[in-house]
């Protein structure tokens, strides 16, 4: 099993929750994403069009690179 090539600039989508906490496609920029070798995800940070953080923590599979 590969690991997952996801780089700092890779534009990506996430399921998140919109106010009323319904489920949403999110749309963000990956500004870190740390691999240490004993996590099975990782860690990403995602930040949005002005650069503010809308993620931070683990890099699960609902993280997907951008069409």
């Amino acid at each position: 099993m590969g690991k997952r090539r996801l780089k700092s600039g890779d534009r990506v989508t996430f399921e998140s929750h919109d106010e009323n906490c319904n489920p949403c496609q999110q749309f963000g920029i990956v500004k870190q994403y740390i691999y240490p070798d004993f996590h099975p995800d990782g860690y990403i940070e995602i930040v949005d069009e002005a650069g503010d953080t809308i993620l931070y923590g683990n890099a699960d599979k609902g993280i997907q690179k951008a069409k």
